[in-house]
């Protein structure tokens, strides 16, 4: 079984502030991470030594009590800000336990508990970690009963230190694979731990002094040693790597009653319970495949990861199960009321079919800012966000919906910045049912996935509205690059340069900014003000454009001269070729260029008239819906296979039927009809019968292919067999200063997948550049 994969995207802990903090673990700032560390000290310095310390002139006692003191103020901190009220609960029982039991009881009214055996059986350090006799088997037998968060959980002060000092290093706790089989070293302090226990029931020996003495110093140096590595490994290492105590009420975990047991039929599969345990135990993984937990002897018993299922579907077991068979201690249960119910996808209104093919307007409604939030806040913030790990630019979905649920539409606008050059354009034209949508949690559930596209979309527009733009560079830098196309490849490139003080000139042969975001989506599919307000916020980071210039070989090599790199963003517009009897009548056009003209203004151009659309993409219902605005008598599209392979997302084709689109399947195009013009198509259907459609026009919508400029060649850039340029990973061509990415490498291809190909491209150019820096540096 698989416990851990280092590819996957995980939980992204937030910036937190430290007056609020909840299950999941956040990231907080220096002045908290310092203030920690310096408290561990403190309590170092305390049992290292009884000593004084001298606060100006003032004297200040340091000794073994000074770690439960800390763990009292901490945890008063801890108390306050501690969202999860089953949390908050067993934060007050375990800052009690320790500091009345482990504290004001030892320290303002001593008593002696004696061991059970001989007079020479004492141990020699009985002040470090080493109850009496009635004592420890009284806890193992609590362990044995309920689980060993008797101790861990609500009683151990090293437990309450790393829950209330610790808690700012919770993001820290390792998670692979070879961090989770390393969990077997505490077994070496465990079998050390035994030895020294037989060893204590013997006359003591020069040897046996040293054997146990050791065992006291490990413990010390382990137990505190941890403390200043937990910025690099997490606040819980000792606990799950050396406790040799812990190891002993692990293995009554698995003896006893104690168990975690996950009802695998309610499990949508967020994964929140394994990113909320410090102890790394991969619940979902062993809950999924055994239905219970099977690391036991790892459980501390926090019971985070129950509480964090949003569907109840994990619970803790223990002996009142034996008596109670019916109790189900699941997170309705421990938080002392029912969870939530999940809301409903609810998708924005859009204006009826008869009204909107009359205009070229979005056919969706902006919806009201609340609606927006509501949608936002039912992401589940999983423990692994299927959401970004779908996405090929992995955007950080899950933060900007937090922050777009809060109302703070700048936030999560710069979020959104951090992974995409254009979130806006990404969340309008996205396949989001095969991406981010796909893969949400909530998408096999009947409430239906989070609105991730419609939020994208809206959450820009509302920051601009209120001001933002995205944050221009700190300072400029010396490099100098040129892109070549400015399509959604190059603005990505552009703007990952542009933001780190490169100084950014961009070359397209049009006259506007979007390659075919301008010039083949039809403008009810894409507001083109997108655009505009996306060119004005780029020359707002310095970019400088360079529209209705060409750029041919020797343009390409004047600029390599004076540039540190070149990108190339140049896409893919060549028709597919598709040889058909009479395809080069009249009326017979190619979809690019009809929708090139529709984004020019030309809108009557098939006014009155039998259209057919041959094709089954998203760009085939582009132009149906296109010729029906511009007044079409009748318009079909006719595909060649199966509906259920149809390419067109369910939106697009749902959209196109609407509005009176016809649609026809598994008919392969055979000829075009007519001598002077189109009169008709014949077709040759799947059970081999003929058809023979009446048409006046045809819009060809059989996709495009790479055909780059022969120039490329002389500059050493090399194609595979279907024309793409040939690059490494990060968008490297056989030319150390040119980078190629978007359709021109990888086909036609997704808006996604070309901004995230600029971007890696850009990100290799700053590599690169870095790197000569310094070899010229060191040379």
């Amino acid at each position: 079984m698989t416990t851990q994969s280092e590819q996957m995207i995980r939980h992204w802990p937030r910036a937190a502030e430290a007056s609020r903090q909840d299950l999941m673990p956040g990231r907080y700032g220096l002045s908290v991470q310092l203030l920690s560390m310096a408290a561990f000290t403190l309590a170092f310095f305390g049992w290292l030594n009884e000593s004084w310390l001298f606060w100006f002139d003032n004297p200040i006692w340091l000794n073994r009590y000074t770690e439960y003191a800390i763990i009292f103020l901490f945890g008063l901190w801890r108390i306050r800000a501690e969202r999860n009220p089953y949390t908050r609960k067993r934060l007050i029982i375990l800052v009690f336990m320790v500091t009345v039991f482990w504290w004001l009881i030892p320290w303002l009214a001593p008593m002696y508990e004696p061991y059970v055996g001989y007079l020479w059986a004492q141990p020699v350090f009985p002040s470090l970690h080493v109850p009496g006799t009635v004592t420890f088997f009284l806890i193992l037998a609590l362990v044995f009963l309920f689980g060993r968060r008797v101790i861990c959980g609500f009683n151990c002060p090293c437990v309450g230190i790393r829950e209330t000092v610790g808690f700012a290093f919770r993001d820290r706790t390792l998670r692979s694979d070879w961090t989770w089989k390393l969990r077997h070293s505490k077994w070496f302090f465990f079998l050390y731990y035994v030895g020294v226990m037989v060893a204590t029931q013997f006359p003591p020996t020069a040897w046996t002094i040293s054997f146990v003495g050791g065992f006291y110093l490990l413990v010390g140096l382990t137990y505190f040693g941890t403390f200043f590595v937990a910025p690099l490994v997490g606040n819980r290492f000792y606990c799950r790597y050396l406790c040799p105590y812990g190891a002993t009420f692990g293995l009554l975990n698995h003896a006893g009653f104690y168990g975690i047991h996950m009802d695998r039929d309610k499990c949508i599969d967020c994964r929140r319970c394994e990113q909320v345990c410090d102890m790394g135990i991969p619940v979902w993984a062993q809950g999924r495949e055994s239905g219970r937990v099977t690391a036991l002897e790892d459980c501390m018993g926090c019971a985070r990861c129950v509480v964090s299922c949003p569907t109840d579907a994990l619970e803790v077991r223990d002996v009142r199960n034996l008596f109670r068979p019916a109790l189900k201690q699941n997170a309705s249960h421990l938080l002392k009321r029912p969870l939530p119910s999940i809301p409903v996808r609810r998708e924005p209104a859009e204006r009826p079919p008869e009204v909107r093919r009359g205009d070229w307007s979005e056919p969706v409604e902006a919806p009201p800012l609340a609606e927006i939030q509501a949608q936002a806040a039912r992401c589940l913030d999983c423990g692994v966000p299927g959401c970004a790990n779908a996405c090929p630019l992995h955007n950080r979905i899950p933060e900007w919906l937090e922050a777009v649920a809060a109302g703070e539409f700048e936030r999560a606008a710069g979020i959104a910045h951090t992974t995409s050059s254009l979130p806006e354009i990404c969340g309008t034209l996205c396949p989001q049912h095969r991406l981010c949508e796909g893969a949400c949690t909530l998408a096999d559930t009947p409430e239906g996935p989070v609105t991730i596209g419609v939020v994208e979309h809206f959450l820009v527009d509302e920051a601009a509205r209120r001001g933002w733009s995205p944050a221009g560079p700190a300072r400029r830098r010396s490099g100098r690059a040129v892109v070549i196309g400015a399509g959604p490849a190059g603005l990505a490139c552009a703007d990952v340069l542009s933001r780190a003080g490169w100084e950014v000139a961009v070359f397209d042969r049009l006259p506007e900014i979007g390659g075919l975001l301008a010039s083949g989506v039809p403008p009810f599919k894409l507001d083109k003000a997108l655009l505009e307000r996306r060119r004005r916020w780029l020359e707002g980071q310095g970019v400088v454009f360079h529209l209705g210039e060409p750029i041919d070989e020797a343009g390409a090599r004047r600029l390599l001269e004076t540039h540190q790199a070149l990108f190339l963003g140049i896409g893919a517009q060549t028709p597919r070729p598709l040889e058909l009897p009479g395809s080069d009548l009249p009326g017979v056009m190619q979809a690019l260029d009809f929708l090139g003209r529709v984004n020019r203004g030309e809108r009557d151009e098939l006014r009155g008239w039998r259209v057919l659309v041959i094709g089954g993409g998203d760009t085939a219902m582009d132009c149906a819906r296109a010729a029906l605005r511009q007044g079409a008598l009748d318009v079909t599209v006719v595909y060649r296979r199966d509906e259920r392979v149809l390419r067109a997302s369910p939106k697009e084709r749902r959209a196109a039927a609407e509005e009176g689109v016809r649609l026809l399947f598994q008919r392969v195009p055979e000829a075009v009809l007519g001598e002077t013009a189109v009169t008709g198509m014949r077709f040759r259907r799947a059970e081999g019968s003929v058809e023979t459609i009446d048409c006046d026009r045809v819009i060809l919508a059989v996709g495009q292919v790479n055909a780059p400029p022969a120039w490329l060649e002389a500059l050493g850039i090399t194609f595979d067999e279907r024309g793409r340029i040939r690059v490494d990973a990060e968008g490297r061509t056989d030319h150390p200063k040119i980078y190629a990415g978007g359709d021109d490498t990888l086909g036609p291809d997704l808006v996604v997948t070309a901004v995230a190909a600029g971007r890696r491209a850009a990100h290799a150019i700053l590599h690169d550049h870095r790197r000569v820096l310094l070899s010229r540096k060191l040379s």
